[in-house]
């Protein structure tokens, strides 16, 4: 029998897609597996659901629990891991069906330590048919694979592609030995949790294997709370993701990819910005992401600038600095900064 895959799937009110999401977890061709499902204090029929899994299928265990977030409810999970290998899915989500058998068979060939697979985003409304719309999708690919060194993992991460940002620093389309997550938590109360975490399991990895071919299916809901109205507790908390990875790589002395961490905390103030100023234009915001954008650059413009860059890297630095004169003489970010930065990131 193959090695054991512990999957924790964190569940909080989400009864219209949870069937879904379990439907294409039990299913899966690699059926070594204990399904852990977090019920974090749900106050509609997810709990019940939950309950009728574990009848259903006997892989399948279920903590309830207060809520506490997201964070809470996977290291919750994590207590509860008995396999070497460990994979985290969101209850709103689906995964295809060979993804942990796909995902596997890459940490074995390869010898790695953290396999990846690719995703698309899914309309809810088609929900029932992403088996489908993914093997159609992937049938259009020449799937392959990539192998990366931690430290090159972490490039990609904090480099310019704002796509490979999103694939390497989410935790819900890969398979993990459970060594390399070893003690990390995510932080409770935070947004954007795998922001906080996912560098520093990244470099615990001696390897990293990725592949494009499509294993899971993000659902696009109105609930996401990546859709939900601009909040100032995201702002802070994404960017304070970016100030604990940059210090951790400076207590590394990894000073080339602090310096890639710091250069993306002044992008996504510029982002952040066009974002404010297309939703609420809320000045409030808009201050906070100006004042933090000038204190961060001053305190940090020294590695900023001068560590080693790639020549894309260097015109986004000119950009950058550009940005701050222009706050510094009293100046706003506008929408077509975050344009301009765009085509530069291309």
């Amino acid at each position: 029998m193959k090695e054991l895959i512990s999957v924790v799937v964190p569940v909080y009110n989400v009864q219209e897609h949870i069937e879904n999401c379990l439907n294409s977890l039990i299913s899966q061709t690699y059926t070594n597996l204990q399904i852990i499902l977090v019920d974090d204090g749900s106050t509609d029929e997810s709990g019940k659901i939950c309950d009728r899994y574990k009848e259903l299928d006997n892989r399948v265990e279920v903590i309830h629990k207060p809520n506490g977030g997201l964070a809470d409810a996977r290291n919750t999970g994590l207590k509860q891991v008995k396999g070497d290998y460990i994979a985290f899915l969101d209850s709103d989500d689906y995964i295809y069906k060979t993804m942990y058998e796909d995902l596997y068979n890459l940490l074995k060939e390869y010898d790695a330590d953290i396999s990846e697979g690719d995703f698309l985003r899914i309309d809810v409304s088609k929900k029932l048919e992403s088996g489908k719309i993914i093997e159609e999708e992937n049938s259009k690919r020449n799937i392959e694979a990539s192998c990366y060194s931690n430290l090159d993992a972490l490039r990609l991460l904090y480099g310019a592609n704002n796509y490979e940002y999103v694939k390497k620093v989410v935790v819900w389309n890969k398979l993990y030995k459970k060594e390399v997550i070893g003690e990390i938590e995510f932080p409770v109360g935070r947004l954007h949790e795998d922001e906080f975490t996912t560098h520093k399991i990244l470099f615990n990895a001696k390897k990293v294997v990725s592949t494009n071919k499509i294993l899971h299916g993000y659902m696009q809901t109105a609930n996401s709370i990546m859709r939900k109205p601009l909040k100032p507790k995201r702002i802070v908390d994404t960017l304070d993701s970016y100030t604990a990875a940059s210090e951790f790589f400076k207590e590394k002395n990894l000073v080339e990819i602090e310096a890639k961490t710091r250069r993306r905390y002044l992008e996504y103030c510029i982002e952040l910005t066009a974002k404010v100023l297309n939703s609420d234009q809320n000045q409030e915001l808009l201050e906070k992401l100006k004042d933090s954008y000038k204190t961060f650059y001053s305190e940090y413009k020294d590695i900023i600038i001068n560590t080693e860059k790639t020549s894309k890297e260097s015109k986004i630095v000119e950009f950058l600095t550009k940005i701050n004169n222009t706050l510094e003489q009293g100046g706003q970010i506008t929408i077509e900064d975050c344009n301009e930065l765009k085509e530069l990131n291309k």
